[in-house]
């Protein structure tokens, strides 16, 4: 029997996903001001993540406290607050990063970790660390949380983090400007020649809440102006979700989650009900699909992500379970087996229930997308851009990205079981079963692991289940 909460949630979606159905011939301002919500943040409770900010803002060494105007790619006057080098070598840099931070929103320790990760290779002399690169590190306030810490003109967004959904801001008042625009700011910054003549590659860079985000700008995200000789590179660090394609889930395990039961597992942020576009405009999932797979997009997952924090809903567990890690594993089979590629998917897990859509006739079984797994990282951004296949992400060219981890019996279909490193030297890309303590396959791990965890959901779902009926009693 539905409780009167989950109807209620069925009959928001059923109006937000009539409302997107008629919203491909609005007008951009329109279309914003309606893409104001997202799944999440319509079924999980307003709090504060916990994050502690000083007010004056302390940047960190190195680094600047700014105000960006977005005004390139909106028009308005509105600007986003950023962590920008203290002095930025503009003539002569040849890259630029952007590191989003987590659902913390501590922009600071974000651009710290990345401007660390950058340092280190450049004292290494890695190949192309540019020593002139130019970090910054947006800061996407909540309106409530951090009220007096941003100024009249700076965007503030709503809770429980609407940001990481590319959703529009709630402050300053009336605007209709989004998260993608602020980032598509970026592009049309970076991509002028006339301030940055050497710039070569602007890289977005996520973990966590900021992975989310770079999720889907990935997908939906534009790209260089036409004009424009910039690369893009797109990297995507254990998010607890991705936008879905299509209807197809990988979660077979009814008892922690099913879609019946889950009116919103479709809905914009995890799917494209409810989704109203970008600047740019809207597409079908199928023409998001065939603009990512082109993209140089960087996917790094941390092997030991596996407890069950961050998105816990029901349509994040649809996606894989309760590990982060396991989700990120199950995309990477639902992308490759869409565009029937040639990538061996053996230990990966990911059951879907019925066959999945044949995407060849656009990938021509070909994804420009890369899949790096950390074995001894968790859920800590340091740690995963810290180690050598951090660095191999965020520095090396798509050909040379190491993969880290991968399942026993694994084998490279793309470079014959070897791949080559920035310097040349050959490494190992199937896992050495006398190396790992991980006996069983991958999938029969994961699944043990995520069976684990079944008493903590159980619990989860009885509390809120009661709290459900205490509200409706009341």
């Amino acid at each position: 029997m539905i409780s009167a909460t989950k109807l209620a949630v069925s009959l928001l979606a059923l109006t937000f996903q009539g409302a997107a159905t008629t919203s491909h011939h609005l007008n951009r301002h329109q279309a914003h001001q309606m893409f104001a919500r997202d799944a999440y943040t319509d079924v999980a409770p307003v709090i504060n993540e916990g994050e502690n900010h000083t007010y004056p803002i302390v940047p960190p060494p190195g680094a600047n406290y700014i105000s960006f105007p977005v005004s390139a790619a909106t028009g308005a006057d509105e600007e986003l607050p950023m962590y920008w080098s203290q002095n930025p070598q503009n003539a002569t840099a040849t890259q630029a990063f952007v590191m989003i931070h987590g659902k913390l929103r501590n922009g600071w320790d974000y651009w710290s970790i990345m401007n660390d990760a950058l340092q280190s290779a450049v004292k290494a002399n890695y190949p192309n660390a540019d020593p002139n690169a130019i970090v910054t590190a947006p800061q996407f306030y909540s309106e409530k949380y951090n009220s007096g810490q941003f100024t009249a003109k700076q965007l503030a967004f709503g809770d429980t983090n609407q940001w990481e959904s590319g959703a529009t801001a709630i402050h300053p008042s009336g605007t209709s400007v989004t998260v993608f625009d602020a980032m598509d700011a970026l592009i049309y910054e970076f991509s002028d020649k006339t301030k940055y003549p050497k710039m070569e590659r602007l890289i977005f860079v996520g973990h966590g809440g900021g992975g989310q985000l770079n999720s889907r700008y990935a997908i939906v995200g534009k790209d260089a102006p036409a004009n424009s000789t910039m690369a893009i590179r797109w990297i995507v660090g254990d998010p607890s979700s991705n936008p879905y394609f299509t209807l197809d889930r990988p979660m077979y395990i009814t008892s922690l989650a099913n879609k019946t039961d889950c009116p919103l597992y479709n809905t914009w942020r995890y799917g494209y009900d409810n989704f109203t576009g970008t600047a740019q405009g809207l597409k079908t999932p199928q023409e998001y699909f065939a603009q990512t797979i082109t993209r140089d997009v960087r996917w790094i997952v941390g092997y030991q992500d596996t407890t069950s924090g961050g998105d816990q809903e029901c349509m994040a567990l649809l996606q894989g379970g309760v590990p982060r890690r396991d989700r990120n594993l199950c995309w990477w089979r639902y992308l490759n087996t869409l565009a029937r590629t040639s990538e061996d998917l053996t230990g990966f897990p990911g059951t879907f229930t019925s066959p999945l859509p044949d995407y060849s006739n656009i990938s021509h079984n070909v994804i420009a997308h890369r899949l790096t797994v950390v074995e001894q990282a968790d859920h800590d951004a340091a740690v995963v851009f810290g180690s050598a296949e951090g660095r191999s992400v965020l520095f090396d060219n798509s050909d040379n990205v190491l993969l880290g981890w991968r399942p026993q019996g694994w084998v490279n279909n793309a470079t014959n079981a070897t791949q080559t490193s920035s310097n040349g030297t050959p490494i190992a890309t199937t896992q050495d079963a006398s190396s790992s303590t991980k006996s069983t396959s991958g999938a029969a791990a994961m699944m043990k692991e995520a069976q684990a965890h079944l008493p903590l959901i159980a619990g989860v779902f009885f509390t809120i289940l009661a709290a459900s009926t205490m509200l409706v009693a009341a």
